[in-house]
């Protein structure tokens, strides 16, 4: 089932990356989100049954609907994305208990 977000209209993403090992790891794009006007993915990896860990990356703008992942170096600019995915889990599971 395709997923949109309401304002950029991206779709379930399934994208391949290169780990700190080198290897090809596929990660799912969870959340896409803005924070203080800067947009960003939440990327699960794939093959990950338990999820237990996840990673933000920056969005960069291509034009043309093309976006380029970014890693983020500054801490305090981390912190914030991580955050804002957090609050997005925590309002998610708490409108699955009000829904069910």
């Amino acid at each position: 089932m395709a997923d949109k977000d309401s304002e950029y209209g991206f779709e379930e993403t399934i994208v391949t990356l290169i780990d700190e090992n080198g290897e090809e790891r596929d990660f799912y794009i969870d959340e896409i989100y803005t924070v203080n006007d800067k947009l960003y993915a939440a990327a699960i990896l794939g093959d990950d049954e338990d999820v237990t860990e996840y990673y933000v990356f920056r969005l960069k703008d291509l034009g043309n609907d093309d976006f380029e992942m970014e890693d983020i170096d500054d801490e305090d600019e981390y912190n914030a994305a991580a955050d804002a995915y957090e609050e997005k889990l925590d309002e998610r599971a708490w409108n699955m208990i009000v829904d069910s």
